[in-house]
């Protein structure tokens, strides 16, 4: 009888025992290989079944052999009730792989159909669902941007857009990103807003779509938009000063100074003081003397000062300036003065 039952039984795996099987009622279909790249590539796969209770993980494994298994490189899920899409990563270019989808039924490994597909060189454009739109509404603090998606089989997915001071950034090394709203529902195209940016400041940005196979917010794969750049706006800064009065006191000469700040987010302003020179007619932070105020206490701030240790007959050309960013500056007027 043992003999007959290994004679008769179907077999969906042959590497494991045929007086194990129980698996006819599986079926494992193994979607095409999309969105191709020279280091990954997106497949999926989808499983019926007679008894869903015995379902217990289903993926997709994939070889440079044919007949990959799960002891091969494989993306998987434990939730089995929706079709699966996976993202094959870390793939060699210009490479042929062998991929197909897989169930774990009981103790038992079933397999569906291979494909196969060519990594692209290199220097190749990679392919992606989602596209990057131009920015716009670019400000001191911010931009807008769109996110365009290509349906792509993922049922939990978010769209959004990442970015970065630094040319070459994922998602999981951005300065920073936001998910997009959806307009009229529409899943596959999203706007984004994203704020609390540097002025002044070259960002890198990229749209994103990050997609699970378990929730709408544990996203472990990505797909990628191309990088575009853009530079926010500078700060809008009014800087005044007036010389009130220069004095002689015994053994030097200093003049007293007064001016104002006006600026709509003081608290990017380092420092607020006076360059001065008697050679430039605009003298500048890093190469003429400067006097530093103080730091700005609101929107409107006042400042006034000193500067001591004049020479006497010389006229003097001043001008504020605020450091802000840290090595960003702006100036204000220029004032002449005189010694005698």
């Amino acid at each position: 009888m043992a003999a007959a039952l290994f004679i008769v039984l179907p077999s969906c795996n042959p590497d494991k025992d045929p007086l194990e099987h129980f698996t006819d009622g599986v079926t494992v279909t193994t979607s095409e290989p999309t969105f191709i790249t020279g280091t990954t590539a997106c497949c999926g796969a989808e499983v019926t079944v007679d008894d869903n209770g015995l379902l217990i993980e289903m993926g997709v494994c994939w070889s440079t052999s044919s007949n990959p298994t799960v002891d091969d490189m494989v993306v998987k899920t434990r939730k089995c009730s929706q079709p699966f899409i996976g993202l094959l990563t870390n793939l060699e270019p210009n490479t042929e792989y062998h991929v197909r989808g897989y169930a774990q039924y009981g103790t038992e490994y079933c397999y569906g159909e291979e494909k196969t597909f060519t990594t692209l060189n290199g220097d190749v454009p990679a392919s992606s669902p989602v596209t990057t739109m131009p920015a716009y509404d670019i400000n001191e603090y911010g931009f807008t941007s769109e996110v365009v998606m290509t349906p792509f089989g993922a049922d939990y997915f978010n769209l959004g857009v990442c970015y970065s001071k630094n040319p070459e950034f994922t998602f999981e090394d951005c300065d920073g990103y936001v998910l997009g709203g959806y307009p009229d529902n529409n899943r596959y195209h999203a706007y984004c807003y994203c704020y609390n940016l540097s002025p002044n400041t070259q960002y890198y940005y990229r749209a994103f779509v990050g997609f699970s196979n378990s929730s709408y917010h544990e996203f472990d794969q990505f797909f990628y938009g191309e990088i575009l750049s853009f530079t926010t706006l500078d700060i809008p800064l009014n800087l005044d000063i007036s010389i009130d009065y220069t004095y002689y006191d015994y053994w030097e000469y200093y003049l007293y100074f007064s001016g104002y700040l006006s600026c709509n987010k003081p608290d990017v302003v380092d420092e607020v003081g006076i360059c001065y020179s008697d050679t430039h007619e605009y003298p500048q932070f890093e190469s003429d003397l400067h006097t530093t105020v103080g730091t700005p206490t609101g929107e409107w701030y006042n400042f006034s000062g000193h500067i001591f240790d004049l020479s006497a007959n010389t006229k003097y050309y001043l001008r504020p300036y605020a450091r802000y960013m840290n090595d960003s500056i702006k100036y204000g007027n220029v004032e002449e003065v005189n010694t005698y």
